[in-house]
């Protein structure tokens, strides 16, 4: 996919970073972080160089550098400490070696990827797997994406053949005969790029003996309710993964939680730099690691 072929609107750019469409307004009239197109009518329009820089800045601002600091880099400083910091960021075990893996997914050799993949789930199980190897391999490909040392076609290749590896433990979990813990309703409100953490959540969710409503892909909130008329749930998941968790969205989902008598709704991939205070009803969690150890606290 050649640069700058595919055009982008504000949107696509929020649903893809994040970030609120209003607040990457702002860091562009107040730091120039984005100069984008006008089309006849006005409207913004972004290249998928824009695209991957706005990812960047993102990357770096929920890593906590400030907004002001990253407007200062150039092009190759950007790429530098996105690099920089992805790289301090990666699995302590030295035997792994992401970019050895990943050579057989840029070449497009599913069989040789998955070879490579199958492995760790045999020695550690699903979960450890993904914790430790499938969940840093698809952040050093989508940073290698975002950096430009992989094209789209090859940071979707990884992404969804390891969804495939996902897919498979899931339709092979055997479900106990005992009766469940609770429900659990599950939401995506906004980022197909973290359908893989989404499907982890699910199988631990699973593997520890809840009740699991997933239906899959992109919903609004408002869903929540139709999901709740047909079936009730004690517990309700939500993935908002953007940068700016707004106090109203949470208050949304509190209120919700309330209304419907649910126990306790997890915000998950929430960023660090957040310290919000949240509503007693809201937990939240950074990663898929601090996901499991809060469902395990879960009555």
């Amino acid at each position: 996919m050649e640069e700058g072929v595919n055009v982008f609107s504000i949107k696509d750019l929020e649903n893809f970073s994040g970030i609120k469409a209003h607040t990457i307004r702002i860091w562009e009239k107040r730091y120039k972080v984005l100069e984008p197109d006008r089309t006849d009518s006005n409207i913004r329009t972004y290249n998928e160089t824009e695209l991957k820089k706005i990812l960047n800045v993102a990357y770096l601002n929920r890593n906590g550098l400030k907004i002001s600091k990253i407007a200062q880099f150039s092009e190759d400083e950007l790429t530098q400490k996105v690099m920089s910091v992805s790289s301090q960021n990666l699995n302590p075990d030295q035997n792994f070696q992401p970019g050895k893996i990943l050579m057989s997914a840029i070449r497009f050799n599913e069989f040789q990827f998955r070879e490579a993949l199958e492995p760790f789930v045999r020695q550690y199980g699903i979960e450890d797997a993904y914790i430790r190897y499938y969940g840093p391999l698809l952040e050093k490909s989508r940073i290698l994406w975002q950096t430009g040392s992989l094209s789209r076609a090859q940071e979707q290749f990884v992404r969804n053949t390891i969804r495939q590896v996902m897919v498979v433990e899931d339709n092979n979990f055997k479900l106990p005969n005992a009766r469940p813990r609770a429900s659990v309703a599950m939401i995506n409100t906004n980022d197909n790029l973290s359908d893989n953490n989404f499907l982890f959540y699910k199988y631990a969710l699973k593997n520890r003996g809840f009740d699991v409503i997933f239906t899959g892909g992109i919903l609004p909130a408002s869903e929540v309710i139709e999901i709740h008329k047909i079936k009730s749930f004690e517990y309700l998941v939500v993935n908002l993964n953007g940068f700016d968790f707004a106090s109203k969205r949470i208050g949304y989902f509190s209120s919700i939680g309330k209304s419907l008598l649910i126990k306790k709704i997890i915000l998950t991939d929430y960023p660090p730099i957040n310290e919000k205070k949240m509503p007693e009803n809201i937990l939240v969690t950074r990663n898929p690691e601090d996901f499991r150890k809060t469902i395990s606290t879960l009555k």
